[in-house]
C-alpha cells in the first residue's frame, strides 16, 4: 500500500510540476506526512523529478523541439547550483532552509506579478542568447528545498520571451540538470532510501509526460492568475513550517 500511495503521489506531483511548476507543493508535504525527515524527502524528490526530466526532455530531443547543444550551458549551470545547493542544505537546520526558501518565494512571487505569461502562450522568436546565471542560483535553490524550482526556471524563460509551452519543455533540461547534481551528493552523503525514492520516481515518469501533454491546453487567462496563487501557496507552506 506504500508503494501505491507513493505511486501516486509522484503521479499528481509530477503532473502539477510539469504544467504549474510546483511540483513539491504536493510531494514535499505528501512525504513529510508518512513521517520521512526532510533531507531524505528532497533526496527522494531530486532523483525523482531528475528522472522524470530525463525521460520528458529525451523525447523532446527525438522530436526536435529542443536543442541539448543550446541548453548546455545552462544545464551545466543549473548542475553546479544543485550540488552547491544539496552542500549547503547538508549543513543548514529545517528552520533556517524554510526562512530562505520563503525568502526566495516572495521575492519570485514579485516577478511573475510583474510578467505577462498570458501574452506569451503563443510561438514567437526567444531570445537566444543567454548571460544570464540565473540557472545556477536557481539550481541552488532547487538543490537545497525544491518546492516551486521549475517555476521559478518558467519564469525565467518567460522573461527570456520563450512562449508558456516553450518555457515548460526547456524547464525539464534545467530540471533534469540541478535535480541529478543534487543526488549526486545527497547519495554520497549516504541519506537516499531507495524503498521511497523508487515508487516516487516511478509515478514522477508517468505523471510528467502526461503533464507535457496537457500543458499545450493551457489557456493565457488561467496563467495570469495560477502562477501567483500557487507562489502564494507555496509561501504559506513555508510559513506554516515555520509557526
Amino acid at each position: 500500500m506504500d508503494f501505491l500511495l507513493l505511486f501516486f503521489i509522484g503521479i499528481f506531483a509530477a503532473i502539477i510540476g510539469v504544467m504549474f511548476g510546483a511540483a513539491g507543493f504536493v510531494l514535499l508535504p505528501a512525504m513529510l506526512l508518512f513521517g520521512i525527515p526532510i533531507h531524505t524527502t528532497i533526496a527522494a524528490n531530486k532523483f525523482a523529478t531528475g528522472v522524470s526530466s530525463l525521460t520528458t526532455a529525451l523525447t523532446l530531443i527525438l522530436h526536435k523541439k529542443v536543442s541539448l547543444k543550446k541548453m548546455s550551458p545552462l544545464m551545466l549551470l543549473a548542475v553546479l547550483g544543485g550540488i552547491s545547493g544539496a552542500f549547503l542544505a547538508t549543513r543548514l537546520s529545517d528552520d533556517t532552509m524554510n526562512i530562505v526558501a520563503c525568502i526566495i518565494l516572495i521575492a519570485m512571487f514579485f516577478v511573475v506579478l510583474k510578467g505577462t505569461p498570458s501574452s506569451q502562450l503563443e510561438d514567437k522568436e526567444p531570445i537566444r542568447h543567454h548571460r544570464s546565471i540565473t540557472p545556477f542560483f536557481i539550481g541552488i535553490y532547487d538543490g537545497g528545498f525544491g518546492p516551486g524550482s521549475a517555476l521559478m526556471n518558467i519564469t525565467y524563460f518567460l522573461k527570456q520571451r520563450y512562449s508558456y509551452v516553450q518555457a515548460a519543455e526547456h524547464t525539464r533540461f534545467l530540471m533534469f540538470a540541478s535535480c541529478m547534481g543534487a543526488f549526486g551528493f545527497y547519495y554520497l552523503y549516504g541519506i537516499v532510501h531507495w524503498d521511497i525514492a523508487i515508487p516516487v520516481t516511478l509515478g514522477s515518469i508517468v505523471g510528467s509526460h502526461i503533464g507535457m501533454r496537457l500543458t499545450p491546453y493551457l489557456k493565457g487567462a488561467w496563467l495570469r492568475w495560477i502562477l501567483p496563487i500557487i507562489f502564494l501557496v507555496l509561501i504559506g507552506q513555508v510559513l506554516w513550517k515555520l509557526v
